[in-house]
């Protein structure tokens, strides 16, 4: 399961690698697309690095005078990110609801054999 800073560098790269084989992106325009959460260079590399380690895409440094540059391209399990993200919320649903469903019945059940002992 991925980090929440994890997820939003996810969702940027398969934005961005939409109908594409592979990406050409740098760390700063990465944490420049990652907004207002302050994420440093150093934290950007260590998250892209992070998620090549899990799988998620294949990653190839390159340089663009003087400055380190991304060549991104996304495996299976990296375009099937947001599958998998939709997929732990509804099992995340059900079993809320199913916990829910369970307490209401304990409940009914327990207000029965009060009555009837």
């Amino acid at each position: 399961m991925l980090s929440i800073r994890e997820q939003k560098v996810m969702q940027i790269l398969y934005k961005e690698s939409a109908n594409k084989s592979a990406i050409l992106i740098s760390p700063t325009d990465l944490s420049i697309m990652l907004g207002q959460d302050n994420f440093s260079i150093s934290q950007v590399e260590k998250l892209v690095k992070d998620l090549n380690t899990d799988g998620y895409f294949d990653l190839v440094y390159s340089d663009r005078r003087g400055e380190t540059v991304y060549c991104i391209s996304l495996t299976n399990k990296g375009k099937g990110f947001l599958r998998d993200k939709k997929l732990l919320k509804r099992n995340l649903i059900y079993r809320l609801v199913l916990s829910v469903s369970f307490a209401i019945l304990s409940f009914i059940i327990g207000l029965i054999l009060k009555r009837l002992f």
